[in-house]
Order: structure tokens, then sequence, then C-alpha cells
């Protein structure tokens, strides 16, 4: 499927396209926007972290058995929240990641999925080098989940207590990525099964069924969290470079760390609040959206 282009977005109304991203989204658990960064952000953002960033030792794959997280700790960089300490993670690079956290087409997205109120719960970038291998396939949410107790083929009804959708992506890329060149994978409508994930397509014997969607630069890829998704091994001669913004229901939280506000950055006053603690929607935690409800009022 062709992913969502400037040239498109340009000529749609407003409504139109609130409806085309509502609708892709729900069916595919995944939707890739072009052109949301313009040029110019994205050589700025690269730069920071060609200035930032180190380079990859040569031994990566053997340092690789000794971290934590195996592979995923070389992959990763700028953490904070979830797994990781509180921190500003990667938002203390620069003004310029500070200003993605409430970038307009992500509060849009999000709020189709979360509702009014939600928080950024963690961070993290991606990158990867010609040669580094695949992630493993996997899902946070519904029958797939880490902790599921559904049985291999048979039938998951999602149980009332559990979340299943209350947790989203925004990632930013830095650089072309793709079946070519390898990147993100998902299994597109797999946030809606209610079947376990079988172990034939998660050993990769029936790859086909999982794609590596287009994502250029200056491209956002939202995907669901109970979406299947993973990282499909690196080919191109060009460095993988995605920043994630994860983002959960205000009353959800996994952990007690969080991402923090850097120190002598400028964030204003709907960032902070999407680095405030848990609490539940509405009650506690207005909603993300009021002052635009009182402007059109």
């Amino acid at each position: 499927m062709e992913n969502l282009s400037a040239k498109y977005l340009a000529s749609a109304s407003d409504e139109d396209l609130a409806e085309l991203y509502q609708y892709l989204y729900d069916l595919q658990g995944y939707l890739v926007v072009e052109d949301v960064l313009s040029e110019q952000q994205v050589a700025t953002l690269n730069q920071i972290l060609d200035e930032t960033l180190v380079e990859f030792p040569a031994d990566w794959s053997e340092r690789a058995k000794e971290l934590p997280r195996g592979l995923y700790d070389n992959y990763r960089f700028g953490m904070a929240g979830g797994s990781y300490v509180s921190s500003p993670g990667f938002l203390a690079f620069g003004q310029p990641f500070v200003d993605l956290v409430d970038h307009p087409l992500t509060m849009q997205v999000m709020r189709m999925q979360l509702g009014e109120a939600f928080r950024l719960d963690r961070i993290f970038g991606m990158r990867m080098r010609k040669g580094m291998p695949s992630g493993r396939l996997h899902s946070d949410y519904g029958a797939s989940e880490p902790f599921t107790r559904a049985e291999p083929g048979k039938p998951y009804p999602q149980p009332g207590h559990q979340a299943l959708h209350g947790f989203a992506v925004a990632a930013f890329n830095l650089t072309d990525s793709g079946p070519d060149t390898g990147g993100l994978c998902c299994i597109p409508g797999s946030h809606n099964s209610h079947f376990k994930l079988p172990a034939c397509i998660r050993n990769g014997q029936f790859d086909d069924v999982v794609i590596c969607p287009e994502a250029p630069a200056g491209s956002v890829t939202f995907f669901t969290e109970a979406t299947t998704h993973g990282t499909c091994a690196w080919q191109a001669d060009h460095e993988r470079r995605s920043l994630l913004y994860k983002y959960c229901a205000s009353q959800l939280t996994w952990s007690r760390t969080r991402v923090t506000a850097p120190d002598n950055l400028q964030l204003t006053h709907r960032q902070m609040r999407l680095l405030e603690e848990p609490a539940g929607a509405q009650w506690f935690f207005d909603s993300l959206f009021k002052e635009e409800q009182r402007s059109a009022t």
C-alpha cells in the first residue's frame, strides 16, 4: 500500500484527511505519512546526532552478548522512561527534539487512538549499521503480548481488565528505510487478531506476511503497540535513524521511571503536560486540547 504523501495532503481537506487517517490506522494498525519533516529539519536533527552519538564499536556483535537487552541495547540511544531510568533522554540533545513532542500530526493521530488525555511514557532512538540482524517480532498487547494466556490456535477473548489499544508510537524517520534497506516491520491488521502469533511466523518460516513499509527520511510511522512488529535486518550503506516517541492513555503506567524535562530548553505548556505523572483521564488529567476547544467556541 502506498504511503500518504505531501501531494495528496496538500489537496485534501482537513475533514477528508482525518477520515482517511482514522480508517487506514484502524484497518492496518500502522500508518506512514511522508514529508512531515522538512529537509532542513531532517538535516538539523541528523547534524545534532552526528555530533552527539559515538561510533558503533567494531566488535558490536560480541559486545551485544554482554548487554542486558542484547542487540537492542546496540540499536537504541537517548532512552528514557519505561525500561530505562528517569531522564530527558534524547530530548536533552537540543530544542529540535523537544519540538517534536507535540507535533500537530502526532497529536491528531494519538487523539484518534488514545482520546483527549494521554502522556509521553517513554522515548528512545533507533540506529543500525549495515549487517545488523533482525529483531524479534512482538506486540505489547492482545493475544500475542508477552504475558498472554492465549493458547496456540484457540480464540482469545481480550479480558475486560486489560488494556488493548492504550499505547501508541510516533517514529520520526531521519533516513530512508523500507523493504530494500530494512528497519521497522509489522504484520498489518494484527492489532485486531484474536489468535496468538504462530511460532512459525515468529521464527521467520512464513515471513511473507510481515511487511517492511517504505519510510523515507522526513516521514513518520505511527503504530499501535498491539500491532505485531519488529526490526528487519539493516542492509543499506547509510545508517538507520529513527526517533520513537511512545504515548499512552493518561491513566496507564508500566514502570516507575519517566521522561523528564531537559534543563535549559523551552517547553510549551502542552509539552510539559505530556510529561506529567499518570492520572485518570478527565478526572485528574484534563484534555490536552482544552485550549483549542475554547478557541473554537
